[in-house]
């Protein structure tokens, strides 16, 4: 009896393999938290796939615990490490083995669900936590082994279906979590295995195929993911505290002996040297999560790379085709612009800085020779937005670029706004509430209010028919702007007036005419 008992459980963690080979992509591709870099059934894949070929055991016990013992060493990233800490716990349980296999198998998942959690010093829920934890509720609920498994697995798939209103990232995204996904692999694969009778999951519906979703797209905070494994020499017992200072998504497994730790940080060199005052390091695997991430959403022959003004430019930007959209707040340096250009998977690079002082890192950028780059000169938000109308994947890098280039050249644009004091520039006496308005970062009109001040830009630029674009922002009055909308069609029949609501960054009117 204990023999076929193991054996069914040995027999489950290859089956849950070879689903986790069948899903791999498809759970990538649900994953959005922590950060958005498509690993997590690579992830999982490679934790369980390492513990098992590599562990040679004819003896059913032996094999089990030489998986327990190796596991935790062997797991990849966030939820490997969750992953193998359960199947860990769950082991040690299963080879305390007692003739009562329905009681043996719910202390298994308890003590599983134990080790997952406490490695964690904020679990979050909404994650492959939350179907961990509701499995057990549901094998605590069965009556025999069979309606253990069954519930286990129900329940664990109705907790998965609930990830996605648990956490912001999985529902602006519409998609389950994907640590979550992979364990309902396992829970499939003990029902399966013990009851002779296959499961047909339906996919969870979800949009990241086509990466439309911005959360697909938002940068890591921290650059590596870092995990490392050491010999410890002596204890601190302040090292997660310490950890919290470097990075976050902290996960800490460690016994008498070893000590493994995952993290996401940009401190690398102060992490190694916070480890090897309490141990000697032993393995060390640094990825680079934005290149990752590079990697997993862009796979475009010419990618475009441009900055914006808060999350409602960037998402226009991106709606337009842009590949990487970067605010302009993040103020990056020099070499983080060339870091991103050279972790671009597309080997033909177009910049569209849309300011004068990005222009300038820019145009250095352009001087490296490892890819083809080319900077087509925006120095304003219109202008980006004018580049990217013009951008066409279906024509070549150079016939995109004269394309573009020629398309700003057919604008005039700049920004409205409201003096703050009384002024007097050139032939303006500019009293304070006065409105102006600006081309190529010169005033050349005003107005007592925003109508007038359009209605004699137009006149000044002799502009009476083509598309005004107005950008404006949330401290701006709506409504107003959709009364100058209406009111200028009446002197200007020919012209179309498009608006566009810029977000809480936009503090002033940004306007284009072609």
């Amino acid at each position: 009896m204990e023999k076929d008992f193991l054996k069914k459980i040995i027999n489950s963690l290859f089956k849950t393999l070879e689903k986790l080979e069948e899903r791999e992509v498809y759970i990538n591709n649900l994953n959005v938290f922590p950060v958005p870099d498509g690993d997590t059934g690579t992830n999982m894949l490679m934790t369980l796939k390492e513990t098992l070929e590599s562990t040679n055991n004819d003896d059913l016990k032996n094999f089990l615990n030489d998986v327990s013992k190796n596991i935790v060493l062997k797991a990849h990233g966030n939820s490997g490490i969750i992953f193998s800490s359960f199947l860990k716990g769950f082991l040690n349980k299963i080879l305390n083995f007692d003739s009562d296999e329905a009681n043996i198998l719910t202390e298994a998942f308890e003590n599983g669900v134990e080790a997952s959690y406490k490695i964690l010093d904020n679990p979050t829920e909404g994650t492959i936590l939350t179907v961990i934890r509701e499995s057990v509720r549901g094998m605590k609920e069965g009556k025999d082994l069979i309606e253990k498994i069954e519930k286990s697995y129900i329940y664990g798939l109705e907790a998965l279906e609930k990830t996605k209103e648990m956490l912001p990232s999985l529902k602006e995204a519409d998609v389950v979590d994907a640590g979550g996904d992979g364990f309902l692999s396992f829970l499939e694969s003990l029902y399966e295995v013990f009851t002779d009778q296959n499961i047909k999951r339906e996919k969870a519906t979800s949009s990241s195929s086509s990466f439309n979703v911005s959360i697909w797209r938002k940068r890591p905070v921290y650059k590596n993911c870092v995990e490392l494994i050491a010999d410890k020499r002596k204890e601190d017992f302040n090292i997660k505290e310490k950890l919290k200072k470097l990075g976050d998504s902290i996960i800490l497994v460690e016994d008498n002996e070893k000590i493994k730790i995952h993290i996401h940080t940009n401190e690398v060199d102060e992490l190694l040297k916070l480890v090897n005052r309490i141990g000697e390091i032993k393995e060390i695997n640094i990825r680079n999560m934005i290149k990752q991430q590079l990697e997993f959403l862009l796979d475009v022959e010419i990618a475009v790379i441009t900055f914006s003004i808060g999350e409602n430019i960037r998402e226009l930007f991106y709606s337009l085709g842009a590949s990487i959209v970067i605010d302009k707040d993040e103020n990056l340096s020099y070499e983080d612009l060339v870091e991103i250009v050279k972790d671009m998977p597309s080997q033909n690079i177009i910049l569209l800085p849309n300011d004068k002082e990005i222009l300038f890192k820019f145009e250095k950028i352009r001087e490296l020779e490892t890819k083809k780059i080319e900077v087509v000169e925006t120095l304003s938000i219109p202008e980006g937005i004018e580049a990217l109308l013009n951008f066409d994947r279906e024509k070549s890098f150079d016939e995109n670029i004269l394309n573009m280039s020629e398309s700003i050249k057919k604008i005039k644009s700049g920004f409205i706004d409201i003096f703050k004091e009384n002024l007097s520039i050139k032939d303006f006496e500019i009293k304070e509430g006065d409105f102006f308005a600006t081309v190529n970062d010169e005033i050349i009109v005003k107005g007592d209010n925003l109508l007038k001040t359009i209605f004699n830009l137009l006149n000044k630029i002799e502009i009476n028919e083509g598309l005004l674009l107005l950008i404006y922002g949330d401290e701006t009055d709506s409504d107003e702007v959709e009364k100058v909308k209406v009111e200028l069609k009446k002197d200007f029949p020919n012209l179309n007036v498009e608006i566009y609501n810029g977000g809480k960054r936009i503090n002033k009117i940004i306007y284009s005419i072609k």
